[in-house]
């Protein structure tokens, strides 16, 4: 999955901009919030801040204002999250939006090729998130949250990260493949 030896998770893209687009990454910087984070220095500062704060993944709150979510998942990328770290976010109990969080920084800044490793194991999960808030906010579960991450090319309107056309098709493949299998195991 990546460098197990240092518990690092090896990087790919933009090191400065975590290859958010260049809108909502400027906005996060210039965010009154994303500044009021600047004191909380560890993992488990921003966990628990996840936890009490974020009740909808979407990017933006009104406009082009970036969200709690998307300032945290920002403020994650300074961390430098290890292998362990990430693992402790997306098998989180306490917080289904804990684990969205880990699953839009692992669609943000792991290796494409490295993406099924991590998501193949959560297709299933049927725990609810609210993705888009307003008069009919839009719930689905992690499960369709991270075939999303894998197969679409934008989240709520912004740009996902380009994957590879060989390896989008890669994926395109190993869905079908499980989606073949976890269907004659149900018969």
């Amino acid at each position: 999955m990546s460098n197990k030896t240092n518990n690092r998770l090896d990087t790919w893209g933009n090191e400065q901009t975590m290859n958010l687009n260049a809108i909502i990454y400027q906005n996060i910087l210039s965010s009154p919030y994303f500044r009021s984070l600047f004191d909380k220095k560890t993992f488990h500062e921003i966990v628990d801040e996840i936890y009490n704060e974020v009740y909808v993944l979407s990017p933006f709150l009104k406009g082009t204002q970036p969200s709690t979510a998307f300032c945290l998942l920002f403020k994650m990328w300074t961390l430098r999250l290890t292998i362990r770290q990430i693992e402790n976010m997306i098998d989180h109990v306490d917080s289904p939006y804990i684990r969205a969080i880990g699953f839009l920084y692992l669609r943000y800044v792991c290796a494409p090729a490295q993406l099924w490793d991590w998501f193949q194991y959560y297709l299933e999960d049927e725990e609810e998130i609210v993705i888009s808030s307003g008069i009919n906010p839009t719930k689905i579960t992690i499960g369709k949250l991270c075939r999303m991450l894998l197969t679409e090319q934008k989240y709520q309107g912004t740009m996902l990260p380009r994957i590879p056309v060989p390896i989008a098709r890669d994926l395109t493949k190993k869905l079908e493949d499980y989606d073949r299998e976890h269907r004659n195991k149900s018969k």
